[in-house]
């Protein structure tokens, strides 16, 4: 399959320039407060905060945190499995 080549884009007017800002300055304040959510949740787990509450009242699933830091069993083998 043949490389598509996206043409270049540039913002036309000021109201693109700052929307387009906005974006991006709330998008590198997301990805923060993400990596400090999931500090949390796994300083939580640690503490022995069950799963199914801790990802219930973040909305967060317990596949993505399984998935990013191990199942609970994995993490420390004296847990019972929920």
């Amino acid at each position: 399959m043949p490389a598509v080549i996206r043409p270049t884009w540039s913002p036309e007017n000021d109201e693109q320039r700052k929307a387009l800002a906005k974006a991006v300055r709330l998008a590198q304040q997301f990805e923060k407060i993400e990596a400090a959510m999931w500090e949390a949740i796994v300083e939580a787990r640690n503490l022995g905060v069950p799963d199914v509450p801790l990802t219930d009242a973040t909305k967060q699933s317990r596949a993505t945190l399984n998935r990013r830091y191990g199942a609970r069993s994995a993490m420390n083998p004296a847990d019972p499995a929920e």
